[in-house]
């Protein structure tokens, strides 16, 4: 009987705590209800679709929520496309023909509004207590940017701003300028990178960000500058000899005719310039005058007389400009106007000046004469090209290495032009004194920032020993 109690109360206590435990389970279950009841009707939280948080909206709130911000995206964005403030451009997505399959976002909306009501209650809470832990986001997916259209503006505004550079170059040489050459000055080009601004389009397009971009232009430099140019068209060197006092007008015209040809000139390189060549015969017809000229120490007129001044100019000016001498003679004598064995006398026909240009670029000379100042005068032959070198510069040196006595007699020529003797009974005439001769030789230094460098021989040139020169009459008293 006790055996039969103790069962029956065993099997009461089992019933009780069977009992107990599904009206927990049933409790919980209830709880776990009225928790995940609210989204029964709404999204649940931890959802986001293009950054729009949809927990707690109800599907349609959803639906306009997503569907209104692609709309204002779509409509809203632009992109103004500016240059130094002047605006080339206002890009819209249709420009790039982007869209969005609205078709495709309601699909998206119903799968994601599925989340956390789908299963058991568990099932649910579990899913909602992930998306909470870790939320969950979408994007709406828009049609590929086509850019065809973005090809086209981007190539008209690269027309505009894409140039080439422009070489400085020599635009004229005038000679008679204190500044002989008129550089027209480079002009820089400028490019685009137009395949970086387009990708930076396409970027902020499908962010969706709006704004302004500044397009960005890059120079090209020229290959030729005006310095270039002006590096190439230095003053080499300068030829000064002054004009005598003594000089007639007519004397110093044939040293300006002979300086206008040869002004201007341009020697290509390796080019031979011969002065008789391009200061033409020395006659009426080509502009020379009567002057005085020198021959064998005496004075005569012919025609042309001080050009030998103007080929003794050019010479200087060659030799500081270290240009070779092709051929050059010295005179008999000394003359006034600089140092024997520095100058170059020419005659046309038998002997003549030649330089030429062993540089590897075009030589450019200026001839005139200046007044230096009221009544007194210079010749100036200038020799323009690329630099002797930094701080370079050339000078002559000439010295007397041997005298040679007089040893000639007197000598005696009849007067047949009677310029200063007429009769044979008067006085000869002395018309040249006699001198000792002498030999100079030249030489050609070069000094660097005010140090001598090197020097290297010239010339070596005799001025001979000549005795009394006398003329006498030719007619008799009776004639």
């Amino acid at each position: 009987m006790l055996l039969l109690v103790v069962v029956l109360l065993a099997v009461l206590a089992g019933a009780v705590y069977s009992g107990m435990q599904l009206w927990q389970r049933h409790r919980q279950q209830q709880a776990l209800a009225a928790e995940i009841a609210p989204y029964n009707q709404t999204f649940v939280p931890g959802l986001y679709v293009d950054g729009i948080s949809l927990g707690g909206l109800t599907a349609q709130q959803g639906i306009d929520a997503v569907v209104n911000q692609i709309t204002a995206r779509e409509s809203g964005w632009n992109l103004q496309l500016t240059y130094q403030n002047h605006l080339f451009y206002t890009l819209h997505y249709e420009d790039l023909n982007v869209s969005t399959d609205i078709g495709s976002v309601y699909a998206l909306l119903e799968d994601l509004y599925k989340k956390g009501k789908l299963g058991t209650l568990e099932e649910r809470k579990a899913e909602i207590d992930a998306l909470a832990a870790e939320p969950y986001h979408a994007f709406t997916t828009q049609s590929d940017m086509t850019d065809e259209r973005l090809d086209s503006i981007l190539g008209q505004i690269q027309q505009q701003l894409t140039s080439d550079p422009v070489d400085a170059y020599l635009a004229y040489f005038m000679p008679d300028y204190n500044d002989p050459f008129i550089i027209q000055e480079e002009v820089y080009g400028s490019t685009v990178d137009m395949a970086a601004i387009k990708q930076q389009i396409l970027e902020m397009a499908a962010e969706g960000k709006s704004g302004v971009l500044e397009i960005q232009t890059t120079p090209v430099p020229p290959a030729v500058t005006k310095a270039d140019i002006r590096s190439q068209v230095t003053l080499r060197s300068k030829g000064i000899t002054p004009v005598s006092s003594a000089s007639t007008a007519d004397r110093t015209s044939n040293i300006r005719t002979a300086f206008s040809r040869l002004s201007g000139t341009v020697l290509a390189p390796g080019e031979k310039l011969s002065f008789n060549k391009v200061t033409l015969d020395r006659t009426i017809k080509n502009g020379y005058k009567y002057a005085i000229e020198y021959e064998l120490g005496r004075e005569k007129m012919g025609i042309g007389g001080g050009v030998c001044q103007a080929s003794t100019t050019l010479y200087l000016a060659a030799l500081k400009s270290n240009l070779k001498i092709v051929k050059r003679t010295s005179h008999s004598d000394p003359v006034a106007y600089t140092t024997f064995g520095q100058d170059a006398t020419v005659v046309y026909g038998s002997l003549d000046l030649i330089i030429q240009n062993t540089t590897d670029s075009t030589l450019y000379i200026t001839a005139k004469v200046n007044e230096v100042k009221k009544n007194k005068y210079e010749c100036e032959v200038c020799i323009y090209g690329p630099s002797l070198g930094d701080g370079v510069s050339y000078e002559l040196r000439t010295e007397t290495v041997e005298t040679i006595p007089v040893t000639d007699a007197d000598k005696y020529e009849k007067d047949t032009a009677h310029d200063y003797v007429t009769y044979k009974d008067e006085e000869p005439y002395l018309v040249r004194k006699a001198r000792d001769g002498f030999i100079n030789e030249t030489y050609l230094q070069k000094w660097q920032n005010g140090e001598l460098i090197s020097e290297s021989f010239v010339s070596r040139d005799e001025c001979k020993a000549r005795g009394n020169l006398y003329l006498t009459g030719t007619l008799d008293r009776t004639d």
